[in-house]
């Protein structure tokens, strides 16, 4: 299908991403894929990001910003660009990752067959990758296979919401949606939900998603009751899929 350009929207939640979140947006607008809407939800940040949306989306149309009164989490800034999208595939980028080039496009391409329900690229990330040869080709993946590597294995798969792209019809038609009360692990649940309805699934292993390590992330400063939350949501994903077929 090569007439097939369908328009994806992007969503971003942003908080107090400071210097960062310029980068993420100009490796955004570089894609040679440009049929794209870009959400924009500022959760109520207390530095200069919201002034930097507003910025940019003076600029350009195609960014619909909109802002929290007061912070909401993550979550809920994902669940508001799923409610107002108009795309026909929705991506979830961080704001403070840096997108390489082609991202979009292979994401457009790689879901080109309307049988295909999820795309998924190779990404970086501090050590991941290193000594690994990217597979510049689509590979058709087995649902037991992408479900396995939500919580076991770095075969470049993963959880991550950032480096796949969904069907937004899917995600309506079962109403799947980000579990606001979880700080961690959300997407992983999220990417769960989703594999569990969906059928088949391609991969393309090559590091298109550039994850930057801020050490002020949540990731990095996560409480123990965090970490205690997260271990049950990953449990309740392994019994989830128990009954997949191998």
């Amino acid at each position: 299908m090569e007439d097939y350009a369908p328009l994806v929207t992007i969503s971003i939640p942003a908080y107090n991403l400071g210097s960062y979140f310029e980068k993420t947006l100009t490796s955004v607008f570089k894609q040679t894929y440009q049929n794209f809407e870009i959400i924009l939800v500022d959760d109520a940040s207390t530095d200069q990001t919201a002034e930097v949306i507003a910025a940019f989306a003076e600029k350009d149309n195609r960014i619909k910003p909109h802002y929290f009164k007061k912070h909401e989490g993550v979550s809920k800034a994902r669940n508001y660009a799923i409610d107002h999208a108009k795309g026909e595939i929705i991506v979830f980028v961080d704001g403070d990752d840096l997108l390489d080039s082609t991202y979009l496009e292979v994401m457009v391409a790689g879901l080109a067959d309307p049988g295909v329900d999820l795309m998924i690229v190779g990404y970086n990330w501090g050590w991941r990758g290193r000594g690994q040869q990217p597979h510049p080709e689509f590979e058709e993946i087995t649902k037991r296979r992408a479900y396995d590597s939500i919580n076991f294995g770095d075969d470049g798969i993963g959880g991550y919401t950032w480096n796949k792209g969904f069907r937004l019809a899917t995600i309506q038609a079962y109403h799947i949606r980000f579990d606001e009360s979880l700080e961690l692990a959300e997407d992983l649940l999220f990417t769960a939900d989703y594999m569990l309805v969906s059928h088949r699934f391609r991969f393309y292993d090559v590091p298109l998603y550039n994850k930057v390590n801020r050490g002020n992330s949540i990731i990095h400063s996560a409480t123990y009751r965090m970490r205690a939350r997260e271990q049950l949501v990953r449990r309740h994903i392994d019994e989830m899929g128990m009954n997949l077929i191998p």
